[in-house]
């Protein structure tokens, strides 16, 4: 066989095909011939066992009674009815409960059974050599002949399968082992064929080349798809990391917004907003304890003239330090020190009436007139010696002295404050 005639075309393939097709064909025919030939000889044997007892009821008949002077002739027929009918087993069992049996050397697996009752003779079982196909094709020479073809035919089916995987089906299988072993992620593999003289059909040649040429392309193609996810992912680090910035940019901003709607920009200390929330929460809470609530409220007495002579920022120095010294004389935890505007301070001492809020209160105008902050532009004739003081004005809501609102308690501390003004500052006073 040359090299160019083993160089088939895989066209040949159909032709393969139909060969096997019809093989089998004649397989299952055959078979299904041979089954139903044995089903034929199942059912013959059936009807055979049926007619032996109409056959050889006289003949036995007669062996019995002639058992004492021909003991051996009911034997005798006995084997007869086994070879005659291919039996695996006779017996017969006679009224006076005496038993004959013949057997056959048959090691076959049993087949049908029967039992007659004979009118005189007793009662006779019969049982055949089972219908087994290897039996069938031994009484049957032509199927045997047959079927010998067949595995002729079968035979050389066979052999020309097995040049067919010899000389493509192998190719075909190396060839998608190494396909399914393909990585592109990889160094290229050996060469697929190891023995460069080792002849190949046209069409593996053709697919072999596409596959490399598929390697090749998806390779690279994965090579740039690498190297655009690298840049996707480290995009969407960088993004991310921008991401969680502006997110933390946000909470401060967010924390922040919510300081300054309940802190004061300037002091750090609550604003009028916040104070008005805690009097009013603070108010109804001793009106329904029938508690104690005080509420000063102080003012940095001719803080515009020192504006005016020392500037704006040293009077918000004045405002942030009268803030500092507030929160460090008021630090219970229901306390509130707040700047309601300009330089008017809040202090809300929950718990307390007029005469406990007193002292605190007059201590701390104490501790701000003793910081002795210099004022330098206070009217001719003021007897503050110079420094910068505070008037203040105290209200307090306690049972027997209660207030109908909050409204009503701040309008008692203003006048208060009024007055402490009107009586010459620096001073505290009490509403009445």
């Amino acid at each position: 066989m040359t090299h160019k005639a083993i160089r088939l075309s895989l066209g040949a393939r159909p032709l393969l095909a139909l060969f096997a097709l019809g093989l089998l064909l004649i397989a299952l025919s055959s078979g299904w011939q041979l089954r139903q030939t044995t089903l034929q000889r199942a059912a013959d044997t059936g009807a055979e066992l049926s007619a032996i007892p109409l056959m050889y009821a006289g003949p036995l008949a007669y062996s019995l009674q002639q058992l004492p002077q021909k003991p051996e002739a009911v034997h005798g027929l006995l084997h007869h009815i086994l070879t005659r009918h291919k039996l695996r087993r006779v017996e017969l069992r006679t009224p006076d409960g005496e038993q004959f049996r013949a057997l056959s050397d048959d090691e076959g697996e049993p087949g049908q059974s029967a039992e007659f009752s004979l009118a005189d003779t007793g009662e006779l079982r019969l049982q055949a050599s089972a219908a087994t196909v290897g039996d069938t094709l031994r009484r049957d020479p032509l199927l045997r002949s047959t079927l010998i073809h067949l595995a002729i035919a079968t035979a050389l089916g066979l052999a020309a399968v097995l040049l067919l995987d010899r000389w493509v089906l192998r190719q075909l299988r190396r060839l998608s082992e190494q396909a399914s072993r393909f990585d592109p992620t990889l160094p290229p593999p050996s060469p697929f064929w190891p023995e460069a003289a080792e002849p190949r059909p046209r069409e593996v040649l053709q697919l072999e080349q596409a596959i490399d040429h598929v390697r090749t392309s998806l390779g690279d193609e994965l090579h740039r798809e690498q190297s655009r996810g690298r840049e996707m992912r480290e995009e969407l680090a960088r993004q991310h990391r921008a991401l969680q910035q502006a997110e933390r940019s946000l909470e401060a901003k967010r924390k922040e917004l919510a300081s300054m709607e309940r802190h004061d920009a300037l002091t750090g200390i609550a604003n009028r907003r916040e104070f008005d929330a805690a009097l009013r929460r603070e108010f109804k809470r001793a009106q329904r304890d029938q508690g104690r609530l005080a509420l000063a409220i102080l003012d940095v007495d001719h803080l515009k003239p020192f504006n005016e002579r020392h500037g704006r920022g040293a009077g918000d120095e004045v405002l942030r330090r009268l803030a500092r010294l507030l929160a460090d004389h008021f630090q219970r935890d229901t306390d509130l020190v707040a700047r309601l505007g300009g330089e008017e301070f809040a202090v809300l001492l929950p718990g307390f009436d007029a005469e406990a809020a007193q002292g605190p209160v007059e201590m701390l105008c104490e501790a701000w007139r003793s910081l002795a902050v210099p004022h330098g532009a206070l009217p001719d004739g003021a007897p503050d010696g110079g420094i910068v003081t505070l008037s203040a004005g105290l209200a307090a809501t306690q049972p027997g002295h209660p207030y109908l609102s909050p409204q009503a308690l701040m309008q008692a501390a203003d006048e208060a404050l009024y007055l402490a003004k009107h009586m010459g500052r620096d001073r505290l006073c009490l509403a009445s």
